[in-house]
């Protein structure tokens, strides 16, 4: 029974956990990427004008939403992002903890 109630928090960390919140953002996407040595995931850097030197990251799961991202990136349009926050991202879902969700 100890081993089964060890496990449990293990899974939890394995797989990410722990909605920590979730907002908007409006800007431009600068870069999108594919990064990873043995899994492949994709990133966004992301600003809110094109003239500000603060870079925001975050990370898409999503294939259909990282190829939209990709075209607002080429045509530079302002978009809205909705997004969520988790506590702890397995390393095969993101880099970064933060996770586009959709965009408008």
């Amino acid at each position: 029974m100890k081993k089964f109630l060890l496990f449990i928090p293990f899974l939890f960390l394995l797989v990410g956990c722990g909605n920590m919140g979730s907002g908007t953002h409006t800007g431009y996407v600068t870069a999108i990427e594919k990064t990873g040595v043995i899994w492949k995931t994709g990133g966004v850097y992301f600003k809110t004008s094109m003239e500000s030197t603060q870079e925001d990251h975050y990370c898409v799961e999503n294939n259909d939403l990282y190829k939209k991202l990709e075209e607002k990136s080429l045509n530079k349009e302002n978009i809205t992002i909705e997004f969520h926050e988790e506590f702890f991202v397995a390393p095969w879902r993101c880099d970064y903890t933060v996770v586009i969700d959709n965009i408008k």
